[in-house]
């Protein structure tokens, strides 16, 4: 059912931002997903992979979710994408949410609306909103700074790893996909890599 509906057009393709899915032919319970990073935030047409696995209990339970844009274990790209590959989402049952509609509902949730969460509320403007105890800051007057030197470390993080990495070694299944996207969007992203590089600090270029 789940597999009819992401083949009849449920994913979102978009050049502002974009789903890709696959699975694996003999194993129905295995999926590897590419998002691009939306556009106005700091993981702007990135490709973003992730590798998905629905267990036995399915859909009783939510599936288990990695994130492998990390650069080997070495990168964290959000409070809650863990350099380790950790997926934080209430969605998934690793992230303690009060909103009891932002849990696994078998009778509704689905792998579509877990990676919709994942680009949607992760991969966000300001992702420093996402760390703990930092929800209640964002009207302070520190918090524009605070947040938009967050955001240049991720915008470098982004056109290293999420941008450079997979042109260089395209995910296996996806090379087409990464072909199709830095082909199309070559114009754009080129224009937003100059622009990001002008804007970050030389020091932090230096570190990244």
């Amino acid at each position: 059912k789940e597999i009819k509906a992401l083949r009849d057009g449920q994913l979102p393709c978009h050049p502002d931002a974009s789903i890709f899915v696959r699975h694996d032919e003999g194993r129905l319970d295995t999926w590897r997903a590419i998002l691009t990073g939306p556009v106005d935030t700091p993981y702007a047409l990135g490709l973003f992979l992730f590798d998905l696995y629905c267990p036995p209990e399915y859909p009783s339970i939510s599936p288990l979710v990695h994130f492998e844009t990390t650069n080997g274990g070495t990168v964290k790209f959000n409070p809650n994408l863990y350099a380790d590959g950790k997926v934080c989402l209430s969605l998934l049952g690793t992230f303690t949410g009060t909103d009891k509609t932002q849990k696994w509902d078998p009778d509704v949730s689905s792998l579509y609306q877990v990676l919709l969460s994942i680009q949607s509320q992760i991969l966000a403007p300001h992702p420093l909103a996402n760390e703990p105890g930092y929800e209640n800051l964002t009207s302070l007057p520190t918090w524009k700074k605070q947040s938009a030197d967050y955001n240049a470390k991720l915008r470098l993080y982004t056109m290293r790893y999420a941008m450079l990495a997979p042109l260089r070694q395209p995910p296996c299944g996806f090379e087409e996909v990464v072909k199709l996207h830095f082909g199309q969007q070559r114009d754009r992203i080129l224009q937003q890599c100059w622009a990001w590089t002008r804007e970050s600090p030389p020091e932090l270029r230096e570190k990244t």
